[in-house]
């Protein structure tokens, strides 16, 4: 039996345009303050309507557990892994009370080919970063040219925490990834060098294709000789977004057009009514407005590159590329 909760805001955008969602875990009913909810029921993966996240929960294994907790604990000073539930910032993102725990395997996934993942925002668990921070009996203190027994590890304190982030398209056929450190100690400079003890959104629009699924593998530079990582693997994550296109069919592109293009000011659109919207490369909507038939867009404040027209009605949407 799945566990299922309410997700906490949904907003359309002019009446057609892809529904949003903000998954942010506030709506999970925890016990109470300063706890969290590993799965220990068994009840599966965390169904949060169109989007899952992993939970196995092992108790055959003394009760281990991965892919995604529930915590509210503020707790970010205690070293040690009985503090593993503890996201570093002490809170949620924006200082909100909930958010999930993230451990060693587990993927994201909508379950439906009509939701995309669009971001999340991810720091370092409490538990992770202290360890990095000033060592412990396993792992090395980050920064430093020895193990945790103090001996010369190869590194000379060049050390990093990385993790891979996998974006799969919903029938499988298209996977890539991109990187991010949760720390990193590699900078000539040595000011620069940081553990990661703030939110940092994950925005996925640089893939090329909807992301439907995501799975994470971690990095470290703190080698176990024979195979292996001391590092504790783990990240806290929240305010999970996607967006779903629900009835939105692809229209003819003869739909409309518009001109000129390369552009240099205003961009005149002709064609069937709707809702027009420009977005840059990264997803941004730089500019939007109702269209009856003809319309003019004034561009002359964006900067040079690559843009993308979007018209979108009740028949479905078409979008063409434009160049500034």
């Amino acid at each position: 039996m799945k566990k299922i909760y309410v997700m906490v805001s949904a907003v359309a955008l002019a009446g057609v345009i892809n529904a949003q969602t903000t998954i942010d875990f506030e709506s999970f009913s925890l016990t109470g303050a300063e706890t969290f909810d590993n799965g220990s029921a068994q009840l599966g993966d965390w169904d949060f309507g169109a989007t899952t996240l992993a939970n196995v929960y092992d108790t055959a294994w003394g009760g281990s557990w991965t892919g995604f907790s529930i915590s509210n604990i503020t707790d970010n000073t205690t070293a040690g892994w009985g503090n593993q539930y503890s996201s570093f910032t002490g809170a949620g993102f924006g200082n909100s009370s909930q958010y999930t725990v993230y451990y060693n395997f587990g993927e994201v996934n909508t379950n439906d080919a009509l939701v995309k993942i669009d971001s999340f925002k991810i720091t370092n668990t409490t538990y992770t970063a202290i360890s990095m921070r000033d060592g412990d009996m396993f792992g090395k203190q980050f920064g430093s040219p020895n193990d945790a027994n103090g001996m010369p590890d190869g590194t000379n304190g060049e050390d990093f925490l990385k993790v891979w982030i996998f974006g799969e398209s919903y029938d499988g056929s298209q996977l890539d990834s991109i990187e991010f450190f949760l720390a990193d100690y590699r900078f000539v400079d040595s000011t620069q060098d940081y553990i990661l003890d703030t939110w940092v959104n994950i925005d996925l629009a640089g893939f090329s294709f909807p992301v439907a699924r995501l799975n994470f593998e971690f990095e470290s530079s703190d080698v176990i000789s024979g195979g292996g990582y001391w590092t504790p693997f783990y990240f806290a994550l929240d305010n999970l977004v996607t967006s779903s296109t629900v009835g939105i069919d692809e229209l003819d592109a003869t739909t409309i057009s518009a001109y000129p293009n390369p552009i240099a000011d205003v961009l005149t659109v002709k064609g069937s009514s709707g809702v027009l919207i420009l977005t840059d490369a990264t997803g941004k909507i730089v500019g939007q407005k109702q269209h009856n038939q003809s319309s003019t867009l004034n561009v002359a404040e964006l900067t040079k590159g690559v843009y993308f027209l979007t018209l979108q009605n009740e028949e479905g949407k078409v979008t063409q590329k434009i160049i500034k």
